[in-house]
């Protein structure tokens, strides 16, 4: 029995077992047809676009008293403008950083600047432009690397277009932060592992150490698979990229970024950065009253189960949409340091899922609970902050079991690790 032939038959048993309203609208969502996701994207977009360009063009309460936005993008711009400046390293000195945002904003709201000096470096561009035109850029062109690797995995432009509009990337991109690139990143990772082009996989693995925290899982991921041509090339970029950054910057600038460190961590035990905002179990649970100590090694259990999830998944399973769904989720899991607009790598094993699905047919449950976690990808602070629930973690738990549960029908329709993505369509 194939996987495609499993799935049917529990759709139609499903059906005949409760055709009434819940089996239509929960476990085969009938509801969730293409003209309305359609009508609700182009809705989206337009209110996307009116509120991106309010918030670029016209004066209003995000900016400071001299009119500077202030937002995420303004320390990295900033980081940018230092390497102009031949002063890289200002950036890592939370003071000095501190009091230089101070005098160009004349606020006294501060971004702190914890990414590596890779990252920094691909900033130096960007500060060649106005700082509001720098955010419109880097928005832009990294929402549109995510676009067109949404539109490699799906196939459909359409598709891709309607991805790139969940609430998650749209909360990136008011932010003006970088999540759109680390999930293209990963999407490329993954793409090149499904079709064979192990070298360039490693390629955009490399690069994605611009965040390092969210690759952690990826070299379990790929030594459980015996790729050993991606890890070596992601070793091989990951140094390559690190040199030439201490080639552009000064290798000063990487031990002034080690020295910063600890003042990172600092900042997430003492709540510099508000537990409701993070969508990590460690914040979670801090937000829940739980100490420092007991917050961590609660994130150190659920780390360890999400290791073992990547493994076997790994191990066992070549079906992309099996791997992306355990690695990406997992990597949102297992990471004690991650903020809401990071919901936007969910964008990538989303369309995996929904790409599947729409060959093969969609197990029960699952197009309601993709739509639920796409749907509160961008309200999982809001919840936290101002109702007291913090259940962030709860959706990439989703997803990571979308990919777990379709894992085991697979291994339970062949006794063996099956590719559903290679099965031909057929009517469900």
């Amino acid at each position: 029995m194939t996987a495609q032939t499993e799935i049917n038959s529990e759709l139609a048993a499903a059906g005949t077992r409760n055709p009434g309203l819940w089996h239509r609208g929960a476990n085969r969502g009938d509801w969730l047809t293409w003209d309305r996701i359609g009508f609700a994207c182009l809705c989206s977009a337009i209110g996307y676009s009116l509120a991106l360009a309010w918030m670029l063009l016209i004066p209003n309460s995000f900016g400071s008293a001299n009119g500077t936005l202030l937002m995420d993008y303004l320390s990295f711009w900033l980081a940018g403008k230092q390497v102009l400046a031949g002063a890289p390293e200002l950036v890592y000195l939370p003071k000095e950083f501190a009091a230089l945002q101070e005098a160009y904003t004349g606020s006294d709201t501060v971004f702190g600047f914890f990414y590596p000096p890779t990252f920094q470096m691909l900033q130096s561009p960007f500060a060649l432009l106005p700082y509001k035109v720098a955010f419109a850029a880097f928005v832009g062109l990294t929402t549109g690397l995510l676009f067109l690797a949404c539109r490699v995995i799906t196939g459909k432009w359409l598709l891709a277009a309607c991805l790139i509009l969940v609430p998650a990337c749209a909360n990136n991109a008011f932010h003006g932060q970088n999540a759109a690139l680390t999930a293209a990143l990963y999407a490329f990772f993954l793409i090149g592992i499904e079709r064979g082009k192990f070298v360039w996989a490693g390629v955009a693995l490399g690069l994605l150490t611009i965040k390092p925290q969210l690759g952690i899982l990826a070299p379990v991921a790929l030594i459980a698979s015996l790729n050993w041509r991606s890890f070596v090339s992601a070793s091989v970029t990951t140094l390559g990229f690190a040199g030439l950054s201490a080639a552009i910057v000064g290798i000063g600038v990487w031990i002034v970024f080690w020295q910063q460190a600890p003042v990172a961590a600092a900042m997430m035990e003492l709540g510099g950065v508000e537990w409701g905002k993070m969508v990590s179990t460690y914040g979670s649970v801090r937000q829940l009253g739980l100490g420092h100590t007991g917050a961590m090694s609660v994130q150190a259990i659920v780390g360890l189960g999400v290791l073992a999830c990547v493994w076997h998944a790994w191990r066992k399973s070549e079906n992309m949409t099996v791997r992306a769904s355990v690695l990406v989720g997992g990597a949102l899991l297992v990471t004690p340091f991650a903020l809401s607009y990071d919901f936007t790598l969910l964008v990538v094993p989303c369309a995996f899922l929904i790409r599947d699905g729409m060959k093969t047919g969609f197990l029960p449950y699952e197009k309601v609970l993709l739509a639920s976690v796409i749907a509160l990808s961008a309200s999982t602070s809001p919840l936290a902050l101002y109702v007291g629930l913090p259940v962030a973690p709860l959706l990439p738990l989703i997803v990571l079991w979308l990919g777990m549960r379709r894992l085991g029908h697979d291994l339970n329709s062949s006794g063996v690790s099956a590719d559903t993505s290679k099965i031909p369509a057929t009517a469900a």
